[in-house]
C-alpha cells in the first residue's frame, strides 16, 4: 500500500515539474513577443493554481504514509519568538529611534 502511495507522489512531484517548466516557456514566449503580458499572466495564473492544488495533494498523500516513514513532518512544532516586553513597537520599520 505504502508503495503505491509514494508512486502517487512522485507522479505528483513530476506534474509540478512539468507545470514549473511551463511556465518557463510561457516566460521565454512573452519574452520573445509570441505571446501578449496579458496572456502570459492569465495562464501563468492558472499553472500556480494547478502547482497549488498538487502541492495539496501530495500533503494529502504524504498523511497516508505513517508517520516514521514520512519524508518530512507535515506540522512545524511550536516555538517561541522575541521577548514579550520588547522596547519597540510592533511591525516594520523599526527605527533606530526604539533601539537602545
Amino acid at each position: 500500500m505504502i508503495r503505491y502511495i509514494r508512486n502517487k507522489i512522485e507522479g505528483v512531484n513530476r506534474a509540478r515539474g512539468e507545470a514549473a517548466e511551463t511556465i518557463h516557456h510561457l516566460f521565454m514566449a512573452k519574452l520573445k513577443g509570441y505571446i501578449t503580458e496579458k496572456v502570459y499572466l492569465e495562464i501563468r495564473g492558472r499553472y500556480k493554481e494547478c502547482i497549488r492544488m498538487l502541492n495539496g495533494l501530495e500533503k494529502t498523500l504524504e498523511r497516508k504514509v505513517p508517520e516514521r516513514e514520512r519524508r518530512w513532518q507535515l506540522a512545524e512544532k511550536t516555538a517561541v519568538y522575541g521577548v514579550k516586553n520588547e522596547s519597540f513597537p510592533q511591525g516594520w520599520p523599526i527605527t533606530t529611534e526604539h533601539v537602545s
